[in-house]
């Protein structure tokens, strides 16, 4: 390795770190700051930042994979490609949104660029099919917005999600093709998907219309049944991490809307009760736990518990800065850029980088969760916190399985695996997300637009006897709490709850 290639290499550890840290810490500055004046600052920064990123990183890729000293300039057109397909689209979404939730929007795409330089490290074919299943995710994110007015109707429709629900993971558990021992896709023209992948959103969709209402114990006893129907279905398929997705949304869901800690207690008793009986019941589950207990064992550590433990020799090699672009060995752990992505990340952009990545999974999480609490409306809060346990859980039981934490799942880690099912699907699911951010701030700017405007008219009449001279209003009439005695917003709520 030439002078050029070594300092480009131990260069470019520090100024991708860096410019990691720089983005994680203006994103969380941003989730709590809603001012424009805060979050236009803490958004030039972050494009900085992920600028940086994409260009030190793809510059040193250039330099340093192809090994025979002999830069390789694919790398450097792929990673402008990729620097102005993302920008271009933000660019696009901020101006045909003014009120866009810029800051998810920006998140995926440093996420995105992250699964971009990894894979594109491995394998550039799969960078390219990437890119490319991502730009067209994109702009459904962008699309989406234009149906916001017919989110609400989503809400009739519980019956007809949790039968299509079973239908299409029935379909997969008979139909669909083995895959490291699990009924995962189906193929259909060519292109081959992971149904279990879409129907997460058709889940959450059902919880969120099936609990948006008055709960009675009917109510819990039908969503759970259909809830239940879809666990299963995946356990007969041995598609086991989805399972286990699934059945996180359906307890998190239900204690949301009931707010009732037996549910949760009872759901993880019987979610342990379940993992005994697949213990005994799934001959690759005994194997994953033999294998998650002892991955040392020298009849495993060739064999059955080699990809974990070149996970966790790749992750230990790496250290705070990384081994640096191209100087790792990812390609060594099997499935690497669908189900070991973060190794591949902390071996080669190091521990201090695969830290804030996943810091940046849990911003996305708490803005989720934040933006959820300030709905009025049921059905768009269950649905938004819904798809943030989803992907939080996801983010859990991925890298969990990567650091040992967990037995291995084989689940990928949204937006940074490869994958188009997983990223296709991640995209649709956080761009419902953020139609109904739209929606509910424009409808949130009208009712502030017609009480300013009533309270002006009120002050213009001239005071009677039961009316308070200095403010205009009758006694005993308080805008911000009684407002609701005259007027409502059209989803049947309080108007004046938006104010207090």
């Amino acid at each position: 390795m030439n002078f050029l290639n070594a300092y480009a290499l131990t260069l470019s550890c520090f100024v991708n770190a860096g410019a990691m840290v720089l983005y994680t810490v203006m994103a969380f500055i941003a989730i709590f700051k809603k001012s424009d004046s805060a979050m236009g600052f803490t958004g030039a920064i972050q494009m900085l930042a992920w600028t940086v990123f994409i260009f030190s990183a793809n510059l040193t890729l250039m330099m340093t994979v192809p090994g025979d000293g002999t830069p390789n300039a694919s790398y450097l057109f792929l990673g402008v490609a990729e620097w102005f397909v993302l920008l271009m689209l933000m660019l696009l979404y901020r101006t045909a949104w003014s009120r866009g939730h810029m800051l998810l929007m920006q998140n995926i795409c440093m996420l995105l660029s992250v699964g971009y330089v990894i894979i594109s490290r491995i394998d550039i074919t799969r960078a390219v099919k990437q890119l490319i299943i991502s730009g067209v995710g994109l702009v459904i994110f962008i699309l989406m917005p234009l149906f916001r007015k017919h989110m609400e109707s989503l809400r009739n429709y519980k019956y007809i999600y949790g039968l299509l629900g079973m239908i299409s993971l029935g379909g997969v558990f008979l139909l669909g093709a083995m895959v490291n021992g699990a009924n995962l896709s189906l193929t259909i023209g060519g292109f081959a998907f992971q149904p279990s992948e879409f129907m997460k959103i058709v889940f959450i969709l059902f919880m969120a219309s099936a609990l948006c209402d008055t709960i009675r114990s009917k109510d819990v006893v039908l969503t759970g049944f259909f809830a239940l129907a879809h666990v299963g279905i995946l356990v007969l398929s041995r598609d086991l991490g989805s399972a286990m997705i699934f059945y996180v949304i359906f307890i998190m869901m239900l204690f949301l809307a009931t707010g009732r800690w037996r549910y949760v207690f009872g759901g993880l008793l019987a979610g342990a009760a379940g993992s005994v009986v697949c213990y005994f019941l799934f001959s690759h589950v005994r194997v994953r736990v033999d294998v998650f207990m002892n991955p040392w064992n020298s009849n495993y550590i060739d064999n059955m518990s080699y990809q974990i433990t070149q996970s966790l020799f790749a992750i230990s090699y790496g250290g705070p800065w990384g081994a640096g672009l191209g100087r790792g060995m990812p390609e060594r752990i099997p499935f690497v850029v669908s189900d070991f992505i973060f190794s591949a990340v902390a071996e080669e952009l190091g521990l201090i980088f695969a830290c804030c990545m996943i810091a940046l999974c849990i911003n996305c999480f708490l803005d989720a969760l934040l933006l959820s609490e300030t709905y009025s409306n049921r059905f768009f809060r269950l649905y938004t916190f819904g798809a943030g346990v989803c992907y939080l859980f996801q983010t859990f039981v991925t890298v969990g399985g990567e650091v040992k934490f967990i037995p291995l799942t084989g689940v990928t880690l949204p937006f940074v695996s490869y994958g188009g099912s997983s990223v296709l699907s991640s995209l649709i699911m956080f761009a419902m997300i953020g139609a109904i951010f739209i929606l509910h701030s424009e409808r949130e700017d009208m009712f502030r637009y017609r009480y300013e405007s009533e309270r002006a008219a009120y002050e213009k009449v001239p005071a009677r006897q039961d009316e308070d001279p200095d403010d205009g209003f009758y006694r005993g009439f308080k805008p911000a709490d009684d407002i609701s005695r005259y007027d409502k917003d059209p989803d049947g709520t309080n108007r004046g709850q938006y104010y207090r």
